[in-house]
């Protein structure tokens, strides 16, 4: 199995308490899979089990460690992914807020 790293657009379901607050988000997921289908489905899955609604992938390639080591978050998410399956930031956007 690989580590994908995936970027994807996202929006709060209505029924998200986040709804009220943010507009969007982009999320940065690793995630454990054998295909770029394989992790998109999953990453997918993530979203929308977090209460959000998947928009849109805007980047999937497989991921190296290596390229992390001096961004502390991603590195974390990294090696999450490599452990449970699936690492995520979220970085939202207030409503209305330009993109």
């Amino acid at each position: 199995m690989s580590i994908f790293y995936l970027m994807v657009e996202a929006v709060p379901k209505q029924s998200n308490p986040e709804s009220k607050e943010f507009g969007g988000a982009f999320i940065n997921l690793w995630v454990k899979a054998t295909t770029k289908n394989e992790a998109l489905k999953k990453a997918k899955n993530y979203i929308d089990n977090v209460n959000w609604k998947f928009v849109n992938a805007e980047e999937i390639s497989v991921a190296q460690r290596s390229k992390y080591v001096d961004k502390p978050d991603s590195l974390e998410c990294y090696d999450e992914a490599c452990e449970n399956g699936l690492g995520a930031i979220f970085y939202t956007w207030a409503i209305g807020e330009e993109i």
